[in-house]
């Protein structure tokens, strides 16, 4: 194993360039190299000159000592963000590299990101929601176990049953489609920045993110990867926020229409549950009859919020075909039921 230390150079327009920061290789046949990392961080970065040192020290201490490199991709700043994060890796002296890929949105960056990743396991940072306390933990069940999907508890009651599984042959995981319908229904999805996934994992079974969405992208890889998953696990751990160092700033600009986008990844959700667990009647029923047909009317609540008239937004209805998915049955939530039969019956006293 030798070490390479960075050296700074002009970075070239929208592509990449790789920074190697300590960067630790492994020579193979033919005198090539290869990393070696256990964990790859994927963190999407946009305008953050101010916030990306700290976020990065924040992650690089939580990573002390699993073996994780970072992938920060840039998606078009305007400001010193990628100099910051050339500077901060450096300065850390962490594996990592930095990737100019122009102007894009998050999904296509993550893209970019799993493309270049090499770590065995994968986990995703975002600027507005850092978690502490959980990586070497879920590194350690992802190990023990062999899983494809790790996540943790959201609840300290949680934590003696995933203890129980964690150590016992005889208590058993959840397959896919159980987990999917036990956390739909409560509505307990884990967040993309608290999971850890198999990079051959995604390979295997063709996973990615949708990069044309900009809205319920990550919920809705999220909820493939656990149909998808062999074995999914449950770490017993409660991750914490990192407040301090997340990104306060506001979200800028009205999303129009694109709110709608997320309808369409939870119709591939559904997809996937039919190619997966296409038996599993009670899930396919809580997709089709609760969680599409909220998806559409929240959906319709943040475009009325914007301004957007009752009529233009049912013509957009209309033309998607998203006004056949309100369908509703006896056993969808009657506030669910009650929101659907007024924007019905008389759109113009809906109020968002």
């Amino acid at each position: 194993m030798r070490s390479v230390r960075f050296t700074p150079f002009l970075l070239p327009p929208l592509w990449y360039t790789g920074f190697a920061a300590g960067r630790n290789y492994a020579a193979e046949k033919g005198g090539q190299n290869v990393r070696t990392s256990k964990l790859s961080i994927l963190f999407p970065v946009w305008n953050l000159e101010k916030e990306i040192p700290g976020i990065l020290r924040f992650e690089a201490e939580q990573a002390r000592g699993v073996g994780a490199e970072f992938i920060i991709v840039d998606m078009g700043s305007e400001d010193r963000t990628v100099l910051e994060a050339v500077q901060t890796v450096k300065e850390l002296g962490v594996p990592g590299f930095v990737i100019q890929n122009g102007r894009s949105q998050v999904p296509v960056a993550l893209n970019t990101a799993l493309r270049k990743a090499g770590g065995e396991y994968l986990t995703f940072l975002f600027a507005r929601r850092l978690y502490r306390g959980f990586l070497k933990e879920y590194l350690d069940a992802a190990h023990r176990s062999g899983a494809d999907f790790v996540y943790g508890c959201t609840a300290k009651e949680e934590i003696p049953a995933a203890e129980r599984r964690s150590v016992s042959s005889v208590v058993r995981q959840p397959d896919g489609g159980a987990l999917v319908r036990k956390m739909l229904s409560r509505g307990a999805v884990p967040d993309i920045a608290d999971i850890l996934v198999r990079r051959e994992f995604l390979r295997e079974q063709d996973l990615s993110f949708a990069e044309e969405c900009a809205f319920g992208y990550a919920e809705e890889f999220v909820l493939r990867c656990l149909l998808c998953a062999g074995t999914a696990v449950q770490a017993p751990v409660l991750p914490e926020r990192g407040g301090a160092c997340e990104l306060k700033r506001g979200r800028q600009g009205a999303a129009g229409k694109a709110v709608f986008q997320r309808v369409g990844t939870m119709l591939r959700v559904l997809e996937t549950a039919r190619s997966r667990c296409g038996n599993d009647a009670e899930l396919l029923r809580l997709l089709q009859r609760e969680q599409i047909p909220a998806a559409v009317m929240d959906a319709v609540d943040a475009a009325l919020r914007e301004g957007t008239g009752y009529r233009e937004i049912r013509a957009y209805l209309s033309g998607r075909g998203y006004d056949r998915l309100l369908a509703v049955d006896r056993r969808t939530s009657a506030a669910l039921r009650h929101r659907i039969l007024l924007w019905k019956v008389a759109p113009w006293m809906y109020r968002a």
